[in-house]
């Protein structure tokens, strides 16, 4: 436990290292949220309703994706497939530490740093605009939530983790990686509006994908507007989506380890 603990602690002082890159990073996490909020303000203006949703629900959804980038889809596993690439995977091969089990860690500190700019940012935003917001106070959703939360930082792990092991075979990552993970994951995501304002038999096709359980759901549940039904099917589909990707990295792993190649090391 202290060796994972030494890696919690070396990641917090890699961001102190790169402060620039990190403070960027949350300008631009805060300029993304000032503007979905500005958006739904706009949209709401004169309206008491729009797409099934009151203002308070809609602007504590927006807020509610601030939180879950930071938390669930905030990472450092991604920078996997360059640790690949260069070589330095092997070396990490050789430390008395669980390969996934160290991204795992590394990706804990991302989320908690990202935590503490989140709280800082909400006090900011609340004291300027005074938004109508809704605290769920409901113990059921109040755990539901949690669970789920809990459950997409899981899945988001094993299928960023996916990628990264493509830095076996392929030279340029970062483009796949960011059609899929910045557009593709995160729009089917709900991390930039809930997803029930499209076509419904859209939403009916994704609620078997495991896409909408990252942010959507999540944050469906807080709103209090997600059924005891629907938070079955949605266990019952994340877990079959945890448990496919992850004998999907398991392989994926074997097989790049035998194919991987680094002349020098």
């Amino acid at each position: 436990m202290n060796k994972y603990f030494q890696v919690l602690k070396n990641t917090f002082e890699e961001y102190f290292v790169y402060r620039l890159n990190f403070f960027l990073w949350r300008v631009r996490s805060f300029a993304l949220l000032l503007s979905l909020f500005f958006f739904w303000s706009a949209l709401f203006s004169g309206r008491e309703n729009l797409f099934g949703y009151q203002k308070s629900q809609i602007l504590t959804y927006t807020l509610g994706i601030a939180v879950l980038r930071g938390i669930v889809l905030g990472n450092r596993s991604g920078d996997l497939a360059g640790v690949i690439r260069s070589g330095e995977a092997a070396n990490m091969l050789l430390r008395p530490l669980g390969f996934f089990k160290y991204w795992f860690t590394r990706d804990l500190a991302d989320k908690a740093l990202n935590a503490l700019f989140i709280i800082f940012e909400f006090w900011l935003l609340i004291a300027l605009f005074k938004p109508p917001i809704l605290i769920q106070t409901d113990p059921i959703y109040l755990v539901g939530f949690f669970i789920f939360c809990l459950l997409a930082l899981i899945l988001f792990f094993i299928i960023n983790m996916i990628f990264g092991m493509s830095g076996f075979w392929l030279i340029d990552v970062w483009s796949v990686r960011f059609l899929f993970m910045a557009i593709f994951l995160e729009f089917l995501s709900g991390a930039f509006f809930p997803l029930d304002v499209l076509p419904p038999i859209f939403l009916k096709v994704l609620q078997f994908t495991p896409f909408p359980y990252l942010v959507y759901f999540p944050l469906k549940i807080w709103l209090g507007q997600a059924q005891s039904s629907q938070m079955i099917l949605g266990l019952l589909v994340t877990g079959f989506w945890a448990v496919v990707f992850y004998w999907l990295l398991k392989n994926i792993w074997k097989k790049g380890l035998k194919a991987y190649d680094v002349p020098g090391r």
